[in-house]
């Protein structure tokens, strides 16, 4: 269920939505979209980066992607090749610049957005 107000949806009022997937297969090719703020960026343009995922070498749950965006890139979504969003920008490592870590979309990504959805 998507929230209303004034029987509009946020996809009314802005006129654009993404589908959302969850539980995908590790390992797949991402496109990932941000507005990097800090240098060489400035926060002003649209930056892309593409890549295959790989698992975060600190051995927790999310997954990384070549990508040299800087901070002010987070939240930016992750797009599988199907249009579906599967993760978000979220941090970096400095000793690993080039790579952009997110979230796996998982379980409990599912219930969240399941539960908000129905508020």
């Amino acid at each position: 269920m998507v929230e209303e107000k004034n029987g509009r949806t946020v996809q009314d009022e802005v006129g654009a939505s993404s589908p959302i997937t969850f539980n995908e297969s590790r390992g797949l090719d991402y496109i990932a979209y941000g507005y990097p703020a800090a240098a060489p960026y400035d926060g002003q343009t649209l930056r892309r980066c593409e890549g295959t995922a790989s698992d975060d070498p600190a051995g927790r749950s999310t997954q990384g992607i070549d990508c040299d965006m800087t901070g002010g890139a987070s939240g930016g979504p992750w797009f599988l090749s199907g249009g579906e969003q599967n993760s978000v920008n979220s941090y970096k490592y400095d000793a690993d610049p080039d790579s952009m870590y997110g979230p796996y979309f998982g379980d409990g990504a599912e219930q969240l957005y399941d539960h908000a959805s129905s508020k």
